[in-house]
């Protein structure tokens, strides 16, 4: 029984099996909002590799969606070898891996990508924006984008 209570402990206070997805703490940030100040001030191969993770978190990063819209138009090349198994497209630059990124976060992406595709002054942001709305397919959004 000693054993039990003594491995029972172990795991609850390491926190051993638990699924959580949330980064290592960074200072006093942690999970999505570190990779969200990622986006804001660190090099274009950190905010490539932040856009990605944000990503993969899916709806649960909806906070980012601003942020990453905000680099849709950063041409800046960036390896995505770094910070991935395969790079699945041709997309290596910090620009259309967020792009990439709003498209796995999914719905709430696609106000703040029709908001780039009409007043952005960036080409390369707009089609960004384009690609990822199109990668959503979400039909209701087309009478909103015209």
């Amino acid at each position: 029984m000693a054993v039990w209570t003594l491995a029972l402990s172990f795991c609850v206070l390491t926190g051993f099996g638990s699924r959580r997805t949330e980064a290592p703490s960074a200072g006093n940030l942690t999970g999505v909002s570190r990779y969200v100040a990622l986006l804001r001030t660190g090099s274009a191969q950190q905010k490539a590799a932040a856009a990605y993770w944000l990503g993969r978190q899916r709806a649960t990063a909806s906070e980012a969606i601003t942020s990453l819209a905000a680099v849709l138009g950063d041409t800046t090349e960036i390896n995505p070898s770094e910070y991935r198994p395969a790079a699945r497209d041709q997309r290596a630059t910090l620009g259309g891996e967020a792009a990439v990124a709003l498209v796995q976060i999914g719905r709430p992406a696609i106000d703040p990508l029709i908001r780039v595709l009409k007043t952005s002054p960036s080409p390369e942001a707009r089609k960004n924006a384009a690609w990822a709305l199109g990668e959503i397919h979400d039909t209701s959004v087309i009478g909103d984008a015209a």
